[in-house]
């Protein structure tokens, strides 16, 4: 189907009606976690041996570290894939870190279309890596792919710039609603380094959206883009008069009056261009 066939105002307003009846509490923003320069929340992942990404807790991280071995998020099973056979896998992370992925895992649930089918796996390249930052503290997580009965969303396969929009606009519905539970996503428009995953952390808690981080100012540009059909809008973490304008456009298209620079605002349009993400991915 041409791109230009897809009737986008029956399915926002089927998306503003299951929003609208959601009960998917916001997380309100961590005012006493610090200010993290998100150059330095992650990293790249290249040069880590595939056992140095998944660690034995005993062995690596010692008896006394309060980290926890997670092998499901809400049910879900997580595997590896790097450099190895897909395999399942458990990995050390915080439990407070495990409680945001359990709820991340739930926000996408609640707003995957019964047309996606099941959930059945989530492959990731790491949570705890012995290196500085948010996975040297047990509290980021990198998705490689999520993989439902009848579609998949692959970050390691960079959908975010595939040919087809249908996986564009699965990988940023997804990336969005990550980052509504999440203080930082590092995602593959923001660098080379993170092209073939998308980095989730909570380092400094849940964070608003500012004009001067440049992950979330690509991160909305890209949702406007491939979402809401902003063909001409660069996606170069400017965040000027035409993105702007794009983003408001964007956020009144979904019944949110107001500012991206609210906290609950932001984080509702999030939620709700997930879903919509989704939904238009299957038209």
């Amino acid at each position: 189907m041409a791109e230009s066939s897809v009737e986008v105002e029956p399915v926002i307003a089927a998306v503003l009606d299951a929003e609208r009846d959601a009960d998917d509490g916001l997380d309100e923003p961590d005012q006493d976690g610090g200010d993290v320069d998100e150059a330095d929340a992650c990293g790249a992942l290249d040069g880590f041996d595939p056992e140095d990404l998944v660690p034995d807790i005993d062995d690596d991280l010692g008896a006394d570290n309060g980290m926890i071995m997670v092998g499901k998020l809400a049910g879900v099973p997580l595997l590896f894939a790097r450099g190895v056979a897909p395999r399942q896998q458990s990995f050390p992370m915080s439990p407070a870190f495990r409680n945001t992925l359990e709820a991340t895992v739930k926000s996408v649930l609640f707003r995957a279309p019964p047309g996606f089918g099941k959930l059945q796996s989530i492959t990731s390249a790491g949570a705890f890596v012995n290196k500085p930052g948010a996975h040297g503290k047990g509290r980021a997580f990198d998705h490689d792919a999520w993989t439902f009965a009848n579609v998949d969303i692959r970050p390691l396969r960079k959908d975010h710039k595939a040919g087809s929009r249908a996986q564009r606009q699965r990988y940023w519905g997804l990336a969005a609603i990550i980052r509504a539970r999440s203080a930082f996503v590092l995602h593959g428009e923001y660098n080379a380094a993170h092209e073939d995953h998308i980095h989730q952390d909570v380092i400094a808690g849940t964070r608003a959206f500012t004009a001067s981080s440049e992950a979330s100012v690509k991160l909305a540009q890209a949702i406007c883009k491939h979402i809401y059909g902003s063909s001409d809008l660069a996606i170069d973490g400017s965040f000027g008069d035409k993105s702007k304008a794009a983003a408001r456009a964007a956020m009144l298209k979904v019944d949110l009056p107001g500012d991206i620079s609210d906290t609950g605002q932001w984080e509702r349009w999030l939620l709700r261009s997930g879903r919509l993400g989704f939904e238009l991915s299957l038209k």
